[in-house]
């Protein structure tokens, strides 16, 4: 057996909560929560999409593996596996209509019990998923530092799902530590709001957008910092599909950049980077 029998009870509650409804479970199974998409989440035809998501089997052991079906249990695809239990799989949808998909994990050999399904609705309406806000994005990430010296705006494009207000951006800094700028960018490039950031000594900065900015659904944002000096953090291979956590919508390529003295609009992407900059938001 896997864990103690005592567990078999915290896993069953942990499924109630996570899928709002009791399941089956031995104790041997992992529980599974689906990050992306989010419930009511709505996709086109041909959209790459990101479903992401965490794997345990009770007391924070990550489950060895996970597969996804979207035919019922017919056929089975392996996720990639990542840090902790975190794991995503790219699907894209190839015809309208509603699309269900469950998940099981694998334990030492052992396989566990298939997972309440999450739908995903392809060129079909959705619905509003309920949030609990603030809100971030922020997934496993397994950044580097960048050795590059010259002077670059880094940033994110994302939307929104809902009116929100953006009151906050987190990121990663990297060997470079001196002062920086924060910018939040409209539809077409329009500046939205400016503020400068002091140096720090540690590579996580969190920084409160004042006034916060009003966001409109469907419309495209980015937010991003300019470094003089280079010196930021980066992981390839990242925004490789569309991540649907609402209230956000994160589209494939949504890292990008700009190089050049001051920094500027940045909309050059690079092998679907992610430069660990993520916007907060109240929805």
């Amino acid at each position: 057996m896997f864990r103690l029998l005592r567990w078999t009870a915290v896993l069953a509650v942990l499924t109630l909560a996570v899928f709002g409804a009791p399941a089956a479970m031995a104790s041997t199974a992992p529980w599974h929560v689906v990050y992306s998409p989010s419930v009511g989440a709505r996709a086109e035809v041909g959209e790459p999409v990101l479903i992401t998501g965490y794997s345990y089997i009770g007391e924070g052991t990550p489950a060895d593996s996970v597969e996804l079906t979207f035919d019922g249990g017919v056929t089975w695809a392996e996720a990639d596996i990542y840090w902790n239990g975190s794991w995503r799989y790219l699907f894209t949808p190839t015809q309208p209509g509603d699309i269900a998909f469950n998940m099981r994990g694998w334990y030492k050999g052992q396989l566990g019990d298939v997972s309440p399904p999450r739908t995903l609705h392809v060129g079909t309406p959705g619905s509003l998923a309920p949030v609990v806000c603030p809100c971030n994005f922020r997934e496993y990430e397994a950044p580097r530092n960048e050795i590059d010296p010259l002077p670059v705006e880094l940033g994110v494009r994302f939307a929104v799902d809902r009116p929100s207000w953006l009151y906050g951006v987190t990121f990663q800094r990297g060997t470079y530590r001196g002062p920086v700028t924060i910018r939040v960018w409209g539809p077409g490039g329009t500046l939205l709001h400016e503020q400068d950031e002091p140096a720090s000594t540690t590579g996580y900065t969190s920084v409160t957008i004042a006034p916060s900015v009003p966001l409109q659904p469907g419309a495209d944002y980015v937010v991003s910092y300019y470094t003089p000096e280079g010196g930021y953090q980066a992981s390839e291979n990242y925004y490789t599909g569309t991540l649907f956590h609402a209230p956000f919508i994160v589209r494939a390529d949504a890292g990008v950049y700009h190089y050049g003295e001051g920094g500027g609009f940045p909309t050059d992407t690079w092998y679907q980077s992610n430069y660990t900059i993520y916007p907060a938001v109240m929805a």
